[in-house]
Order: C-alpha cells, then sequence, then structure tokens
C-alpha cells in the first residue's frame, strides 16, 4: 500500500532540490571569469545603446571609421600583449612609434640633413628593425641585468625621446613619398589598408601566441617565472624577445601614423602610452601575467573604440570620454585582479 504525504506536511524533497539548484547557481557564478565575459558584455551593450541614441552608428562609413581609429593602437596593442602574458610592461611604445615615424620618414626622403636616402621599402625594413632594436634594448637590461621592466622601458622611453628631438630638432617632416603613406591612407579592395595591416598583424600574433611552443612557453612564463626555468625554458631570451615584439609593433604604428597624418610629427605619440596598455587590460588579459589571448585583446581595443566613437557622436567632447573609459577600466581591472586571486 503506497504511503501518501500530507498537504500538511513540509515537502523536504523539492526544498532540497530548490536549495542544490541555488548551490548550483551560486558556484557557477562563482566560477564565471568576469575579466573575460565583462568586456564582452560591455562591447555588446554599448553597440546596442549608441545604436539606438545615434543613427548614424552603425553606418557602413561610421564602422570603417571606428576600424581606421582603433588600428594604430590595435597594433601597439598586440605588441604589448605578448609583454603583459609574460608578468611584463611596456612604457616606451608611444615614445618609440614617434621615433620611428620620423626615421621611416628621415630615411625615405634624405630630411633632417641625414645625407643619404633609402628605397621606401628598405626604409621600412630598417624602421622596424630599430624599433626591435630598442626593444632588445631594454629586454637585454631586464632579462640579463635584472632591472625591472617598468624601469628598463621607462629609461628607454626617455632616451627614444631624446633621439627623436635630436633628430628633428623638433620640427615636422613633409613631403613623404606615397608609398609609405599608403600604410596608413592607401586602400587595396576598397579596404584602407591600416586596417588591413592590423588584421594581419593580429592574425600572426594569434596563430604565433595559441599555436605555437614560444606562445605556450610565455603562458608558462607569465604564470610561474620560477617554474618555468625549472622545466627548461629560457626565460631571459624571451623576455628579450617579447619586448622587441613590442617595439617592432610601435615601429609598424609609427609608419602606419606617418601615412595617416601625411607627414612626420615630434607629437605623434602624445597620449598613446598608456591606451594600448589599457585595451590589453580591458579586454581580460591577466594584469599580472600567464593568462589573455589576442582574441581578448581585440575585444578591448574595439570597446575603447566604440565608447570614443559613439561618445562623440553624441556630441560628448574629450572630458566625457576620458571620464568613461576610465570609469570602464577601474571595473575591468577590479574584475582582472579578482579573477587572478580566485585561479
Amino acid at each position: 500500500m503506497t504511503q501518501q504525504n500530507s498537504p500538511l506536511e513540509p515537502q523536504t524533497g523539492s526544498v532540497l532540490d530548490e536549495e542544490s539548484g541555488k548551490a548550483q547557481w551560486k558556484a557557477k557564478l562563482r566560477n564565471v571569469n568576469y575579466a573575460v565575459v565583462g568586456p564582452i558584455v560591455g562591447l555588446i551593450l554599448a553597440i546596442i545603446v549608441f545604436s539606438i541614441l545615434s543613427p548614424h552608428f552603425l553606418t557602413y562609413g561610421n564602422i570603417i571609421n571606428i576600424l581606421r581609429q582603433v588600428s594604430i593602437i590595435g597594433v601597439m596593442a598586440v605588441g604589448v600583449t605578448f609583454v603583459i602574458i609574460s608578468a611584463e610592461i611596456d612604457l616606451s611604445i608611444a615614445h618609440i612609434m614617434t621615433l620611428c615615424g620620423l626615421l621611416a620618414g628621415a630615411l625615405a626622403t634624405g630630411g633632417y640633413d641625414i645625407g643619404f636616402q633609402l628605397p621606401v621599402w628598405l626604409a621600412f625594413i630598417v624602421t622596424i628593425l630599430a624599433g626591435a632594436g630598442i626593444g632588445a634594448i631594454a629586454g637585454f637590461f631586464n632579462a640579463k641585468l635584472m632591472v625591472p621592466s617598468f624601469m628598463a622601458t621607462l629609461a628607454m622611453m626617455y632616451i627614444a625621446e631624446g633621439a627623436y628631438l635630436f633628430l628633428s630638432g623638433a620640427q615636422p617632416l613633409y613631403g613623404i613619398p606615397d608609398s609609405l603613406q599608403w600604410f596608413g591612407s592607401g586602400t587595396l579592395f576598397g579596404i584602407p589598408v591600416i586596417i588591413l595591416v592590423f588584421a594581419f598583424v593580429f592574425m600572426i600574433s594569434h596563430i604565433i601566441l595559441s599555436k605555437t611552443v614560444f606562445g605556450r612557453n610565455l603562458y608558462a612564463i607569465g604564470g610561474n617565472k620560477e617554474a618555468a626555468k625549472m622545466s627548461g625554458i629560457h626565460v631571459a631570451k624571451h623576455k628579450i624577445i617579447v619586448l622587441m615584439i613590442s617595439g617592432g609593433c610601435a615601429a609598424l604604428a609609427g609608419i602606419m601614423m606617418l601615412g595617416r597624418v601625411g607627414s612626420a610629427q615630434v607629437t605623434a605619440g602624445v597620449g598613446l602610452m598608456l591606451p594600448p596598455i589599457a585595451a590589453v587590460i580591458l579586454g581580460g588579459t591577466a594584469l599580472f601575467g600567464g593568462s589573455g589571448s589576442m582574441w581578448r585583446t581585440l575585444v578591448g581595443v574595439f570597446l575603447m573604440g566604440v565608447l570614443v566613437n559613439g561618445l562623440n557622436l553624441l556630441g560628448i567632447g574629450s572630458d566625457g570620454q576620458n571620464l568613461a573609459i576610465g570609469l570602464v577600466l577601474l571595473i575591468a581591472v577590479a574584475a582582472n585582479v579578482m579573477s587572478s586571486i580566485k585561479r
């Protein structure tokens, strides 16, 4: 004979199921990596809000404009991603960008009385190597002489600034060859070349970081440098290489800026030291190294670009834009730190 519970008796089974369900949801929420999910949600919400508030936001012309605006910062952010994943920092990127932009212009035109002129293709290669070389010097001091990357790259920032002021006499350089300007102002199949350069750099860097032994080693170094050494990874070599990559990307950004502006300017890097670093952190790459990806950096770059563009369309000036980016970055850093603590 089956015994039935009285309607007055507590339904213990259903209560337990409900409590179990709540516990499972709480566990799932605790396991969510808000440093990764947050920027994606923020980007989607920003696109929706600006699309509603401005009829011009989702037009083809404005989308291309956003992509063009973020390309230079994006290339620099790609280089910095390698550095931050390995638990280091690079503060010299904006000044390397300025120096290399001036250098490329001088080499391609013979300007600033350097006494010779190189073909554009050779000036391009020399400029990229110069940026990578500056990064290598900072990397040597960091990896071999144990100078913290913060101080090593800060020193290179001042050295680069002194070098480009000495080279240029603080004067702009005009008459840049069209073939050199093409990297910043040209088009290919109707698409701005500056966007294609960013896309190419991003894809190559993504493959290097996610599909190669070098990339896996960077995660190991950023996660635990001593454990990486014990496992046979040449930590010093990797640290030098990541700062070389960052310097090379900054040099490429300098050439892109050269084409976009149409001249070499000593003020080209003003205000561009922190945005690439902020984009990397905003996208969810761990502030203390060992975790991150190029896709996360891409989200961070786009989020910054969408915020600036959308607020600009709404008539909000640079003060409001900086305030919004600062608040978003503060929230992103808090989520980043909390995620690192949970790990």
